[in-house]
């Protein structure tokens, strides 16, 4: 015990004296032998590192300098930021491996290859890893460590650093999110006083809506590598399956009263898709941290707290592609200096144990270089052998009825390099049907087999009931893509290129006298945008009908948009320009019909057209409102829909004229910045016919403020028959948690919010146990969880029963207008394909639902 105090007491008073500036020695490994021809960060930056938060764009030209002034390194761009932001991979290896870069790539993806990687003897081969920094732009230590990385790699002189070179391939991703990064970077630096406080009240610590984690649009990128909704995570991604990294490591920050975490995270809850082997060779790295934080007297900690379930995570995506994947946490400083529960934090100090840590990960790779490229090899010899036992041979999907959603599922399965081939003939299972002119097939015996199994296949066996994040992550289903296994190989047609975007087509009957096009297509919204916001006028058809003309019969169905030829402000010549445009760029089918006289149905002069108004829509952010709500919708509105939104911080309420809005959009939230007077003024707008979408918990905030009447479920709770530790109650807690699962809602194809469906019911995103009640006195019950609810993932039996036939969402009448309550994510992550219309249509076709009952 006295040497264990002695311990304590000599690391607090070693992070306190870390208060005073630092020079490179503070950081270099001892001993390093420094090439004085390369420049130090210092003399590019004109300050130390750790002195002042770098920002990106010194970030990258420091980045740029090394690959000029250095024979061992090699830059390339591999995209750019939605702000415009270049991403770089600084390549890292010996002179003479850099001249044969393209053949040892090749050599290296050919262990992927069991048909091919017999050939290849691992010992003269090199081990390739990638050092991937601050994905989260507000945890700034790893892309500061990048720095000293990046210098080492260059300057260091020796024996030891030429054979490192020699044996490795090491990329260099010295900030994963340039966005968040610069958000930060300002904040941080603009906070800093010349006598630093290190008072955790110090607002410095507290970064103003949204923050710096996210990205432009408040996504996690780090949940966002199977998904590939951002394009950092494209480019990512797509050198991640060029490369075939073995080691790729992700360095984070984590609370401030922490130490330091590396992996292995807790082995109850590695996925099980991944070979065992992972865990053995990430506990042989380990050993390599352990020992090098030893060494510099930092505190640490390893399989506790973080796991490796979602593939959709940096330190897990490359576990699922034959890498092993490892996760480094360091605790925040958020500024310069901070005061914790282990002493006086420095910003240094943290950039010195993320430093550290990426020397170790390389020495690691040297010593286990033949354990690493055997283990590729194996990866995928297995994984062949694997796809050859199994019964089911491939998988087949289609969407007759939506190209735009099929183009987008099929750009993200060859995002992840995965094949895709054409179905070779007419296919049948149940009341599914698939024809090879709207349906593709992804064969199981080909590279990323095990990936496209964790893509495709429900999941709903767990040995843990704790998830650092979703239990599940079904892509077709998060398309709500029609899709089945099959057993017959003479299905599989020949291999597809790189999907390309299918434009429509414009069917005119001479003379139109109206035009006409299905809601069905998930672009569709943006052409009618495009239509509205030219000043023409279109309706929306609340029943069906069909048209005939000499050639064929056409069946229109709910939802269908009609765009009357007369009494338009523009000309016959632009419209027919316009309908043009949207067929190409939107992809969909637009109709020209001569008589509006139909054949059966409803005729084009019938009430049950509904006019549609132009949408102006209104949305609040800042104060308590969810950044990650918010951004989804942002971002499927702006970059999908191509349809503006105003988004206005809460505080601005009482000085907007809401009158000039169609919708107003309440993410989730507790809107704590929203005032009495600020209630009563958004109640008299939707009294006048406005139309409200609460989203989520901003439904609580609606209900306790008497907008509308919800009835929450009690959350289930431990059973408290049971006897058990203290050690162990929070793992009871945790067994009734619903960290993400995939759940089915039945839809009422009639009603507008439905609009574009055909089939029912749908699969749902459900991330939250909440669960609301139907009114007693409502007898209209759809959009509600069916009576079996769970599809995928994890969740209680007693939280399933919670959740069987409970609302989706609910419609409202206030006065003229409408509230419409969604309660959970029908915009997860931005890759809920399926439910995103359900969201647009109470955007577009929220203000025509017909408001004659009092709930629906």
């Amino acid at each position: 015990m006295k040497n264990a105090a002695t311990v304590v007491l000599f690391v607090l008073f070693s992070l306190g004296a870390m208060a005073q500036p630092v020079n490179l020695n503070y950081y270099m490994p001892e001993g390093t032998i420094l090439n004085p021809d390369i420049p130090t960060p210092e003399s590019f930056l004109g300050y130390q590192v750790g002195e002042w938060h770098v920002s990106h764009d010194q970030l990258v030209s420091y980045m740029k300098l090394i690959a000029e002034k250095s024979d061992r390194a090699i830059i390339e761009e591999y995209a750019k930021s939605y702000e415009n932001r270049p991403l770089l991979h600084l390549i890292f290896t010996s002179p003479a491996n850099q001249k044969h870069l393209p053949e040892l790539k090749k050599e290296h993806h050919n262990l992927c290859k069991p048909e091919k990687s017999s050939a290849y003897e691992v010992s003269d081969m090199p081990v390739v890893i990638v050092l991937g920094y601050s994905i989260h732009g507000n945890e700034a230590s790893g892309a500061n460590a990048s720095l000293l990385t990046a210098y080492y790699l260059a300057a260091a002189q020796g024996h030891e650093i030429d054979k490192m070179l020699e044996n490795s391939i090491i990329l260099i991703d010295p900030c994963l999110n340039p966005d968040g990064l610069t958000r930060f970077t300002t904040w941080a630096n603009m906070h800093k006083s010349q006598q630093i406080s290190p008072d955790p009240n110090n607002r410095a610590f507290s970064e103003v809506w949204p923050g710096g984690r996210t990205n432009h649009y408040w996504f996690d990128m780090n949940r966002d590598y199977v998904l590939l909704i951002n394009p950092e995570s494209k480019g990512r991604v797509e050198k991640l399956q060029e490369w075939r990294p073995n080691i790729v490591t992700d360095h984070h920050e984590m609370g401030s009263n922490s130490t330091f975490f590396f992996q292995p995270g807790i082995p109850s809850r590695n996925n099980p898709m991944t070979p065992e082997m992972n865990y053995t060779l990430t506990k042989k790295i380990a050993s390599f941290h352990a020992k090098a934080l030893d060494k510099i007297g930092s505190y640490y900690v390893s399989e506790e707290n973080f796991d490796d379930y979602y593939f959709g995570k940096g330190s897990s995506y490359p576990d699922i592609n034959a890498g092993i994947g490892i996760l480094f946490e360091q605790a925040s400083v958020r500024g310069f200096e901070r005061e914790t529960a282990n002493g006086l934090l420095t910003f240094p100090f943290a950039i010195k144990n993320q430093f550290t840590v990426s020397l170790s990960t390389l020495k690691a790779a040297q010593v286990l270089k033949d354990d690493l490229l055997n283990y590729q090899k194996e990866f995928f010899t297995s994984g062949h052998k694997e796809a050859g036992k199994l019964k089911e041979k491939a998988y087949v999907f289609g969407d007759p009825y939506d190209r735009g959603k099929t183009y987008e599922f099929i750009k993200l399965l060859q995002g992840h390099h995965i094949e895709i081939h054409k179905l070779n003939e007419k296919y049948q299972s149940g009341a599914l049907k698939f024809n090879p002119e709207n349906s593709w097939v992804v064969p199981l015996d080909q590279e990323n087999f095990r990936l496209i199994r964790s893509f495709f296949e429900p999941v709903h066996k767990f040995r843990d009931s704790t998830f650092y994040d979703v239990s599940t992550w079904n892509l077709p289903m998060s398309f709500n893509m029609p899709y089945t296994s099959i057993t017959n190989k003479s299905l599989i047609g020949d291999q597809i290129d790189k999907v390309k975007f299918q434009p429509g087509k414009l069917i005119i009957d001479k003379n139109a006298y109206a035009w006409v096009f299905r809601w069905d297509d998930y672009f569709a919204p943006r052409a009618l945008f495009r239509i509205l916001d030219a000043g023409l006028f279109a309706k929306v058809a609340s029943s069906e009908f069909t048209y005939n003309n000499a050639e064929k019969t056409e069946k229109f169905g709910y939802g269908t948009i009609l765009i009357p030829a007369s009494h338009q402000k523009l000309d016959y010549d632009k419209i027919i320009e316009l309908l043009e445009k949207c067929t190409l760029e939107d992809g969909i089918d637009i109709y020209g019909l001569k008589t509006g006289w139909n054949s059966d149905g409803i005729d084009l002069g019938s009430s049950k057209f509904v006019n549609l108004t132009f949408p102006k829509i209104l949305m609040f952010i800042g104060g308590s409102v969810s950044s990650r709500d918010a951004g989804e919708i942002w971002h499927l509105f702006d970059t999908r829909y191509k349809i503006p939104i105003t988004m206005a911080e809460v505080t601005r309420l009482g000085r907007i004229n809401l009158a000039d809005y169609t919708t107003i959009i309440l993410p989730g939230g507790s809107y704590t910045g929203f005032n009495e007077e600020d209630a009563g003024k958004l109640k008299n707008w939707i009294r006048s016919g406005g139309n409200l979408i609460g989203y989520k918990s901003a439904n609580r905030w609606l209900s306790s403020h008497k907008f509308i009447n919800l009835k929450y479920k009690k959350p289930v709770q431990p059973d408290t028959s049971l006897r058990i530790t203290y050690v162990s109650k929070s793992k009871e807690y945790s067994k009734q948690l619903i960290s993400g699962a995939i759940f089915e809602v039945e839809l009422d194809l009639t009603n507008p919010l439905a609009y574009g469906y055909h089939n029912t019911p749908i699969p749902v995103f459900k991330n939250s146990a909440t669960v609301v009640k139907f009114p007693d006195n409502n007898n209209y019950k759809w959009f509600n969880y069916s009576s079996n609810p769970l599809l995928s993932g994890y969740a209680s039996k007693e939280n399933i029963k919670q959740i069987a036939e409970s609302p989706f969402l609910l419609i409202n009448s206030l006065g003229a207008g409408k509230i419409i309550s969604i309660f959970d994510n029908s915009n997860f992550r931005g890759v809920w394909y399926g439910t995103n219309k359900i969201f647009c249509n109470a955007v577009l076709f929220g203000p025509v639902i017909n408001s004659g009952r009092r709930r629906y």
